[in-house]
């Protein structure tokens, strides 16, 4: 399941499109995501971040309908970026792992729990969301092509938890995580990001 920790701003923001908003019995289990909404050009972006790899998700143009049933937006981009990320020359790992992130998106839950590093880290991406409208493209994405491609940008960026002792890429560690889910079972091998772009895979 997920566990969706929301920001105050966030919070109204779903509380006035009557998004159902239940809580979990027990809120330290399950997959854990921050979400916050800044205003961009008038126009309000949701910025939704995992705990553990800081990978975040970026949402332009969401209608009062999908702040309604975030949850059901929140799932379909999750499932869509794994996807993207680790589609596997093997269709038969590729959909044992969307299974598996399937597996971990039943069931959306909801609160107002904080943790600092992470909001640090949604305030840099924030940030950084900005520059690119204002400075760069002028204008926010319009096609969920831009908004991927935006998304990718801001994941490419090295990050450091507290508990760290280095900086890590999360995009890559994302990856690196989902794969994880697999590879145990099936024995899949967990393939270096650049490689697979590079379609240096055979």
């Amino acid at each position: 399941m997920i566990q969706l920790h929301l920001t105050k701003k966030f919070h109204e923001d779903l509380t006035k499109a009557g998004c159902a908003m239940p809580e979990a019995d027990n809120k330290d289990e399950g997959w854990h995501w921050y979400a916050h909404r800044i205003t961009l050009m008038r126009k309000k972006c949701v910025i939704v971040m995992d705990e553990e790899c800081r990978y975040a998700l970026i949402f332009f143009g969401l209608k009062k309908s999908d702040f309604a049933h975030f949850e059901q937006v929140l799932v379909s981009r999750i499932t869509a970026e794994a996807s993207w990320m680790c589609d596997l020359p093997n269709p038969g790992a590729n959909e044992m792992l969307l299974e598996k992130v399937r597996q971990k998106c039943t069931g959306v839950f909801f609160d107002r729990k904080s943790n600092r590093s992470v909001q640090a880290h949604i305030r840099q991406v924030a940030l950084e969301i900005e520059y690119f409208v204002h400075f760069q493209a002028e204008r926010l994405p319009e096609l969920a092509e831009e908004e991927f491609g935006l998304g990718l940008k801001i994941n490419d960026t090295y990050r450091k938890r507290q508990q760290d002792k280095d900086y890590f890429v999360p995009i890559k560690r994302w990856r690196e995580s989902l794969l994880a889910l697999i590879s145990a079972q099936s024995g899949a091998k967990i393939y270096n990001l650049d490689d697979f772009r590079k379609n240096e895979i055979t």
